[in-house]
């Protein structure tokens, strides 16, 4: 008798542990949370949908749609600077979506910084925006395909007779050899943006940009919660920023969020 009773409570405890770590395996889900985020957003639970979101992001799911979400929820809130840094992490995985860059553009128009933005030269900006034009993996892939039209163009260089036939097989292995480093320029411009990101958001209502990294420096400009800054040098507990027009100065770095 007190076998069976040893093995009911065996089999018992057994489908406990199992039917926990399920539930548990479920619950951890990234897209389970996804699910659940968006249901709660449907129904205005938004405090809800961000705990649900950033549960998401812990469980390793990253994704434009999903920063996204996040930042439409922020803004429901009322969270200007969260829902700027979620659009700006959105836009960073997804350049070009109309709706990420038309909410982007709402929600900096919150801010209280209207920062006039220098215009980049229009060759600077046709640059930038061909080196975003496609994915990371397929502008590595073209600098390998690439790579290898220049080795085979260059063995027909070598091997080739006469002036012409030299001629034109130097040009396509030169021409090659240029669009291959041109793709592996993308590719590693991306890569580069995309692990090691140079850009923040302020976090701090009002934030005194100081003219070195001290508290007791003079006072540069004052920038306010929301507003973008680029990321130039960091000293100890403190960064060097760039805003839109070009100004330059320290702030703590406990201010900002980095994109």
């Amino acid at each position: 008798m007190k076998d069976l009773a040893y093995k009911l409570t065996q089999i018992l405890f057994t489908f406990i542990l199992s039917w926990i770590f399920t539930f548990s395996g479920l619950a951890q889900t990234p897209e389970s949370w996804v699910e659940k985020g968006n249901k709660a957003y449907t129904k205005g639970k938004f405090n809800q949908a961000v705990e649900y979101y950033q549960n998401s992001l812990k469980s390793g799911k990253e994704s434009s749609y999903l920063y996204y979400n996040l930042g439409n929820t922020y803004f429901r809130l009322g969270n200007i600077p969260s829902a700027i840094l979620n659009y700006e992490r959105a836009k960073r995985l997804n350049p070009y979506n109309e709706d990420i860059n038309l909410n982007l553009e709402i929600a900096n128009r919150k801010i209280i910084d209207k920062i006039e933005v220098v215009p980049q030269l229009f060759f600077v900006h046709w640059w930038n925006t061909l080196s975003v034009l496609l994915p990371v993996d397929f502008w590595a892939v073209l600098s390998i395909i690439f790579s290898l039209f220049f080795f085979m163009f260059l063995f027909f260089y070598l091997i080739a007779q006469g002036y012409f036939g030299r001629r034109r097989a130097f040009r396509l292995f030169t021409l090659s050899l240029i669009l291959g480093l041109i793709c592996y320029h993308f590719a590693d411009k991306q890569h580069d943006r995309f692990t090691n990101s140079k850009e923040a958001i302020i976090f701090s209502p009002t934030v005194n940009v100081k003219s070195s990294p001290d508290e007791k420096g003079t006072d540069k400009f004052v920038i306010h919660e929301g507003t973008k800054v680029i990321l130039l040098d960091d000293f100890n507990n403190w960064f060097k920023i760039k805003i839109a027009n070009g100004s330059v100065g320290w702030v703590e770095k406990n201010v900002m969020d980095i994109i």
